[in-house]
């Protein structure tokens, strides 16, 4: 489906809810950078669909990253500064309130953020609300609209409940994620990393897919690339340098697999940005 966005406060309800929606919009292929900007609206966004790279806000001053494909929900509160670091193309189905609902909303439903594993519910309820869209001028869709959303809501923050039950199941893998993130830069391997938690790669592959979608190989790859990514457009130094020190012992292989992430070579993509 195309971008589409709607103000459906003015829209005529037949229902009388407590509450209304005040926008919605699908945006396909999104990307959009926030420079300090302090929100007006109660913003609900669903990300479907993301590229697989790093992205980094500062969220009230606090740096937050989402990485990994798994969709994930963002509840922003009025009043929230926002500023992007680096952002990736994505998917996002968003619904704004009028300020005087949020707290309503919220209590009705006592949503949770994060990220969440796609189920049916969820999916019969996008195609309801995409084919809502259709017919938004329709006498009742704005009703309609209202009832998804609060059933998306219900829907979603069931299935980011149950992700973080599973997750924290297994606090041995958040143990590496955060050794990851600590030491990506240092050369290690994932054999330090088995042998460092005595469990086996193969033990090690399984325990980190029941959590994600990818594997820790790709995890570690990925944070690599992304560090690399930043001292290439933010120092001068040589293409060797900034392999080594983002936890690659070879520049041939850091090309090769930087040129695969990001469509060009480290070269030509510092060149690019200087053009800019």
């Amino acid at each position: 489906m195309p971008y589409k966005c709607f103000d459906l406060l003015e829209l005529p309800r037949l229902l009388k809810r407590p509450f209304r929606l005040r926008h919605m919009a699908w945006m396909p292929d999104h990307l959009h950078y926030n420079s300090n900007r302090t929100i007006t609206l109660p913003h609900f966004c669903w990300t479907l669909r993301r590229e697989p790279r790093v992205t980094r806000a500062l969220v009230n001053g606090i740096l937050q990253e989402h990485d990994g494909p798994l969709p994930y929900l963002s509840i922003i509160p009025v009043g929230t500064r926002l500023h992007t670091l680096n952002a990736c193309r994505r998917d996002e189905l968003m619904f704004t309130l009028i300020p005087e609902d949020y707290e309503l909303v919220m209590s009705m439903v006592n949503p949770v953020e994060g990220v969440f594993r796609m189920n049916v519910h969820i999916e019969q309820l996008i195609k309801e609300i995409f084919e809502d869209m259709e017919y938004i001028y329709v006498p009742g869709a704005a009703d309609r609209m209202d009832g998804l959303f609060l059933r998306l809501l219900e829907e979603t923050t069931l299935a980011v409940i149950r992700m973080k039950t599973e997750s924290a199941e297994d606090p041995v893998i958040y143990e590496v994620i955060s050794f990851l993130n600590a030491h990506f830069m240092d050369r290690i391997t994932l054999e330090d990393v088995c042998r460092k938690y005595s469990l086996s790669r193969r033990t090690l592959y399984r325990r980190w897919s029941e959590c994600f979608d990818h594997t820790p190989a790709e995890f570690l790859l990925r944070k690599r690339l992304d560090y690399a990514d930043q001292l290439l457009l933010t120092s001068d130094l040589s293409i060797q340098t900034v392999a080594e020190r983002s936890g690659f012992r070879n520049p041939i292989y850091f090309t090769q697999c930087y040129r695969r992430a990001f469509g060009l070579s480290p070269t030509r993509r510092r060149k690019e940005e200087n053009k800019e």
